[in-house]
This record gives structure tokens, sequence and C-alpha cells, in this order.
């Protein structure tokens, strides 16, 4: 019968040949850190590379002796030994001394497409402000993480009237770009939300690598709605970040931040606007009672004969002066009347002896040519067939004529006539 062995002592076997293993008791090591979060103790990350990854482990007395920042995407050169932590039989480098080497190749293609947005100009078209009364939340991020938990609790306390509604995606490994963007695509056809919601938990960059692509950064640009980012730790930066209208570190800060105002802050901000209402309005009423007494109390009420008394007293000025100003033009007028009058009679009188005269010199004028006038001293008129004759040829024997004297007429007929040569 096979012996069986435990699993503690299987484990201590193993952990014996990592410690009694001469290539092991010093390994030198490159690669890029990973899962990196910097703790107030020991340090615990990865060195990853193309085909494997390493955890690995820096004990506080050694860490303190690093004279450069640690930072996830770094590559660097460690030197240490390979252990096996027994409790859960995984093996890590024990890394006694640590060196730069250069930026990984997930590091450096961050920082690429990091610089080519942002020559774009594309981290500064968003930045839309977040709705303080939001109806409708839109999340994407894992169905099964702490993210919707978190989101989900914290709505509930803050606001619970909003709406919630999950759009489940991967977040992490191959297909997690086609499904964030397509889940995007889902919520912009809604176009119903307030605000989308983009989170996952924390992790290293290559878990949080889909949130650098910018096949998801370029789908964000074309949402409709707010976005605020909440991808990975408070440490952790990604395109996302820089593209989202607002980064929360924590799922329950992205979930504070779409819920600006919270329910009982509103609850309390109408209660105590109803207050200031009723308040003012009490005021008013007493302020409109004041007035109301003071009217009522008013001599123009009391002894309303007052309120007309200076009109009249205006009205009787006024009468006066009206009085005065018809008054006066007429006394003048008069008064140049009777100084004109006589004056007038007399230039009348003038112009009509004026007058007579001119008429007597015209009359006596015309009493010189007047054909009367030389009728009367013997002359005649002779007129035949009512011409007037001027010549004996004007008429013949035994014609009758007409003649005009001073004192009538008569009808004669011609007996004879001789011509005066």
């Amino acid at each position: 019968m096979a012996d069986y062995l435990t699993v503690s002592a299987l484990t201590s076997y193993l952990k014996r040949k990592f410690t009694a293993d001469p290539y092991l008791k010093e390994v030198y090591v490159t690669g890029e850190i990973s899962n990196y979060r910097q703790r107030p103790g020991h340090q615990y990350f990865s060195l990853k590379d193309d085909g494997a990854v390493l955890n690995a482990t820096m004990f506080k007395f050694a860490f303190q002796k690093l004279q450069f920042k640690l930072e996830p995407g770094m590559k660097v050169n460690a030197v240490g030994h390979m252990d096996l932590y027994a409790p859960n039989g995984s093996y890590s480098l024990i890394i006694d001394k640590l060196e730069p080497d250069g930026v990984g190749a997930l590091y450096q293609a961050y920082e690429q497409l990091k610089a080519k947005l942002s020559a774009e100009g594309l981290f500064d078209q968003l930045r839309r402000p977040i709705p303080r009364f939001p109806k409708k939340i839109a999340v994407i991020t894992s169905p099964s993480g702490a993210v919707i938990r978190d989101i989900m609790t914290t709505v509930r306390r803050r606001y619970p009237i909003a709406e919630i509604v999950l759009y489940p995606a991967v977040v992490q490994g191959d297909g997690a770009v086609p499904s964030l963007t397509k889940q995007m695509t889902a919520v912009a056809e809604a176009a119903d939300y307030d605000v989308l919601i983009m989170g996952r938990g924390g992790g290293s960059i290559e878990d949080l690598w889909a949130f650098n692509e910018e096949a998801v950064a370029r789908q964000m640009l074309t949402m409709p709605m707010p976005i605020i980012s909440s991808v990975g730790h408070e440490t952790d930066i990604t395109i996302a970040d820089f593209v989202a209208d607002q980064r929360a570190a924590t799922p329950t800060a992205a979930a504070e931040l779409a819920t600006p105002v919270p329910l009982a802050d509103l609850w309390l901000g109408i209660q105590q606007m109803q207050q200031r209402l009723v308040n003012q309005m009490q005021r008013q009423v007493v302020a409109n009672q004041e007035r109301l007494s003071r009217l009522q109390n008013s001599y123009v009420l009391t002894q309303p004969a007052r309120l007309y008394e200076g009109y009249l007293q205006r009205l009787d000025i006024a009468q006066q002066r009206l009085q005065q100003a018809v008054t006066t033009p007429v006394t003048q007028r008069q008064h140049q009347f009777d100084l004109l009058a006589p004056r007038l009679v007399n230039a009348m009188t003038r112009q009509v002896e004026r007058s007579q005269e001119r008429v007597g010199r015209a009359v006596a004028g015309l009493q010189l040519v007047s054909p009367l006038a030389i009728l009367a001293r013997g002359y005649s008129v002779v007129e035949h067939d009512t011409h007037i004759l001027t010549t004996v040829d004007d008429v013949a024997v035994g014609d009758t004529v007409h003649i005009r004297l001073a004192t009538g007429e008569l009808d004669a007929t011609v007996t004879a006539k001789e011509s005066e040569k």
C-alpha cells in the first residue's frame, strides 16, 4: 500500500527544496512591476513579462532603502531569493535589492496613448455637470463584483428614489473592450439616463488595461450623458479617467458623485424652504395688517374733506389767475380801441372825402368825352341797318335812316345825297 503524504509534509519538503537549491538562493530577475499598491509595512506585488507572472515580496527593511519611487509598469532589476509560503502553497521572490531598468511595455503604451489623446484635445471635450437630482443611473461593470453592490448600497442610502440599471460587462481580459463598447452603445440608445457610471475593482495594470484602450475612450466621448469613471484604486489612473466627466476613487465615491444631493438633505432643504415661505408669508400678512390699520386711521378716511382741501385752494388760485389772464388783455385791447376809434373815424372821413373828390373829377372827365354831351351841342348820330354812317357812300337815296339827337330819335328817308370833295 502506497504511503500518502500530508499536504503539510509535501509543502515542507518543497520549501526545503526552494531553500536548499543553490540556484535559488540568489537570483537576478528583470520584470515589470504589476499589481502594486504601497502599503505601510511590507510590500507585495508582481513581476511580469510577456510570458509569466511572478509574485514578489519586499520586506519593510529592504523597501526603506529604495532611493526611488516604485510605480506600476516600471521595469526593474531585482536581486533576491525564492521561498515558498507554506499556509497557501504559493512561492514568491523575496527581494533584497531593487533597481529601476526602464518602463514596461504596457506602461509605455499607456503613456503614448495618453499623449496622443491629449494632443487631440479629447481630455477637454466633456466635463459636463452631474445632474443634481438624477432619475435613472446606468452602471456598466461586472455583475458579480463588489462595485455594483457598493454603488447600489450608497445610492439607496443617499437617494433611494433614483433608479439604477446595470449593464453587465466583461471588465478584464480579451473580451472586455467589445463588451464595454457594446454596453455603452446600449446605454446611448436608451437615451433616458441622467448619468453613467463605469467601474471595476482594483488590479494590476494588465487587469485594468481594457479601460486604457483607445476604442473605449472614443466611445465614451460619444455618450450623451455625463460619465463617472471608477476604475481600480485611488492610485490607479486610466485613460477612461481622463476622458470621463468625473473620476471617483472608489465605487462608493462614484455613487456619491452621481447623487450630489442626498434625499435627506433635499427633504431638509424643502422643509427649510417651506418654513422660510411660511415665515415670509406671516411677515407679509403682519405688514399688510399694519398697513391696513394705518390706512383705516388715516385722515383720508376719517376726514375725507381734507383730501381735496388742497385741490380747492389750487382751483381758486387757478380761477383767479385765469380771470386775471382773461381780463387784463381785454382791458388793454379796450383801451387801445378807445384810442384808435376817433383816429379811425377821422381817417375814414378823410378817405371818403378824397374818394368823392376823385369820383367828381372822374365824372367831369367822363362828361367831357360823353357822346351825350356832344349830342347836346347840336350833333347827331345817323344809323342805317344798325351801322353808324360816316360817309354818304354808306346810304343810297330812298334808304331809311335812324337819327339820334340829344333829346330823342328820328326816322328819315334820304331824298338826296351830295359828297364833299
